[in-house]
């Protein structure tokens, strides 16, 4: 499980800190971070498996790059990603489905999930998908 967990209700009092300690957390306050790409040459390089990494569950996934682009400027390019697999602990079944199959486009990249993250794998179908785990992070 994560480390990091806000207090629930998160109030007006709480919020101005709340705020700060994630800003904190962009930083790199976090002890580990993982690279996932749908195009590795590494066995399982294109999954996240919190039960194998040794370092808790990831908070947040932050795909950074989708697609690939010809050197041309006009191309028949492919500039899209994909999520085949997503687990996290804080989310119900039908909202892991949701993420899965569902097309990442260049335009909303950087594209971020924020919540206990136990598990994912990218589509392989699409090349140079890029995605970054944050783990192991501490409140301040």
């Amino acid at each position: 499980m994560a480390l990091y967990h806000p207090p629930k209700p998160i109030t007006n009092n709480a919020a101005p800190s709340i705020t700060a300690d994630l800003t904190y957390e962009a930083h790199g306050k976090c002890g580990q971070t993982r690279i996932i790409r749908s195009d590795t040459e590494e066995e399982e390089g294109n999954i996240f498996d919190a039960a194998t990494e040794g370092f808790g569950n990831a908070w947040k996934m932050v795909i950074v790059n989708v697609g690939q682009t010809g050197q041309l400027m006009r191309c028949d390019c492919n500039l899209m990603g994909m999520i085949a697999t997503f687990r996290a602990n804080n989310m119900i079944v039908d909202d892991w489905v949701k993420l899965e199959g569902f097309p990442i486009y260049g335009e909303s990249i950087p594209f971020e999930i924020m919540a206990d993250i136990t598990y994912v794998a990218l589509d392989t179908h699409y090349a140079n998908t890029i995605a970054i785990l944050y783990m192991d992070c501490e409140q301040s």
